[in-house]
């Protein structure tokens, strides 16, 4: 892809901007096409029209805002189109139909100053709210449905949840389940979201197909664990709460599936007639430290028993666990009637140079970058994520297509005394090339060179230099005084991207 100069200082400066012309292309697309219905519950499975849905990919909890490694400036807290479409791209080309944003962030002042979706009582972010519009638009692009969750139930840095919501009331904590100005707040919000008109494609929420489900919340079932409080006294706050909210969302939107969020007998969560969907969080890692069983299948197999001829079961959280358990897992879901699950979990490439990196609480694993890298060799990143593919169009009950050439082609930047570089989609290494005319003949300086390069994330990603992209590359060849014209390409296994612009550099 060759970008204009307006595109092109756009991706590199501090605006979030949206071309008219994608704008009106997305609108055309999402209005014009039957064929991607609005996904519906018949008994235990989900159906696309008259074909059953079913998918396995990865969950994107960054997809709707940047937790981490965001710029001071905060311009990088809400991603842009192309990390959207990079990310909804790596779940495309490893056979994924559906993704799971994270919770919406909620204002808390520890968090100084971070932009979040609720700013205050009953008071929403547009400038957010019009990057899930992004993020919605482009998954009909690259047929990829959305599971949102409303709100967390824990109190996670610059996520924040139930408790800080209450908060922004003046309420005091707890009071989110059962205050009735609480409940009524909720529903204000509900009644904003269902029926906002998304500014991209000008589709109301209620009425995409490109939502597969709407999410009470993240894990109310950690509400109380994480508090110290008694389980069996708040579970039936949240049982009635997720009661009273799936009836309130069904009447205002009839049309999407809603997924409960636990915390509350499952029984009861089942035979509620506005719940659609039961949802389950599988980790290996979780469990050991638990002193729990950790083999995931059999947990799995578990659960659909309880909801078989019943109600649809998701996996839409699992991982952190080994190549042989998450294999048997996906084995699992793809040979029961468990209609889907999500690993956990990919992240984009920077608009500004290299990844986004991220550590699940101190586990082996850090988030997924596709296709994988061998800075991820410890927790088998580029197996795992060969393996995704292949049960993914497995479940499907459709063979794997060939593996499509990187795109778009990579953007260079000057970072320090190197370079790094905005990446292309399904790049495996790219080759950096240098001129003395911007004409060439071309040089290569470097092939094989990789973009995703740490392995030790979890300090990293919290620090300072998180911030800013790294620097991936450095010319010690060049000599001082000269001029020099600079390109990069990526590659994979079909192939190459375009190369990027020419960059001119004084040395």
């Amino acid at each position: 892809m060759k970008f204009t100069k307006q595109i092109a200082l756009f991706l590199t400066g501090t605006a979030l901007w949206i071309s008219p012309a994608f704008a009106q292309k997305e609108k055309s697309k999402s209005k014009n096409d039957a064929n991607w219905p609005i996904i519906v519950r018949k008994g235990d499975q989900l159906f696309e029209g008259d074909k059953p849905f079913r998918f396995l990919g990865m969950a994107a909890p960054n997809i709707q805002a940047n937790e981490n490694q965001v710029r001071v400036d905060r311009t990088n807290r809400f991603p842009d189109d192309y990390e959207i479409s990079d990310i909804l791209d790596g779940i495309h080309r490893t056979g994924g139909r559906a993704t799971r944003t994270f919770s919406l962030s909620v204002f808390h002042p520890d968090d100084k100053g971070m932009p979040v979706y609720f700013t205050g009582h009953r008071q929403y972010n547009e400038e957010a709210f019009q990057c899930l519009d992004r993020v919605i638009a482009l998954g009909h692009k690259y047929d990829v449905r959305m599971i949102i969750p409303f709100i967390a139930s824990q109190s996670f840095a610059s996520v924040r949840g139930v408790d800080e919501f209450s908060a922004l009331a003046g309420k005091p904590k707890g009071s989110f389940w059962t205050d009735p100005e609480q409940k009524a707040d909720f529903k204000h919000f509900l009644d904003f979201i269902l029926n906002r008109k998304n500014t991209v494609n000008g589709i109301i929420y209620k009425n995409d197909p490109a939502i597969l489900a709407w999410q009470l919340g993240n894990e109310f079932g950690s509400y109380p664990g994480d508090r110290c409080l008694k389980y069996d006294e708040w579970s039936p706050k949240i049982l009635e709460w997720s009661l009273e909210m799936a009836a309130y969302i069904k009447s205002v939107d009839p049309n999407h599936l809603i997924m409960e969020a636990g915390g509350a007998d499952r029984e009861k969560l089942i035979a509620d007639p506005n719940i659609d969907v039961i949802s389950d969080h599988l980790y290996e890692y979780w469990n050991k430290m638990s002193g729990n069983p950790w083999r995931l299948s059999p947990i799995a197999l578990e659960s659909y028993a309880q909801c078989k001829g019943r109600k649809p079961l998701m996996v839409d959280e699992f991982g952190l666990g080994t190549t042989e358990n998450i294999r048997e897992l996906m084995k699992t879901i793809r040979e029961s009637g468990i209609v889907g699950g999500l690993m956990w979990s990919i992240r984009s490439h920077r608009r500004d140079g290299g990844w986004y990196y991220h550590n699940e609480g101190g586990t082996p694993v850090n988030s997924f970058h596709v296709p994988g890298f061998s800075a991820g060799f410890t927790y088998d990143e580029v197996r795992l994520l060969q393996l995704l593919r292949k049960e993914a169009y497995l479940i499907r009950s459709i063979p794997a297509p060939e593996v499509e050439k990187p795109a778009p082609a990579p953007v260079l930047f000057l970072k320090k005394d190197g370079f790094t570089w905005r990446g292309a989609t399904g790049a495996a290494f790219y080759t950096i090339e240098r001129a003395e005319s911007p004409k060439g003949p071309w040089k290569v300086l470097a092939t094989g060179l990789e973009d995703s390069v740490l392995a030790e994330v979890a300090k990293f990603e919290e620090s300072p230099a998180g911030s800013e992209p790294l620097t991936l590359y450095a010319d010690e060849w060049a000599e001082s005084g000269k001029t020099y014209y600079y390109r990069i390409k990526g590659t994979n296994e079909a192939g190459d991207s375009g190369y990027s612009e020419v960059l001119k550099v004084q040395k």
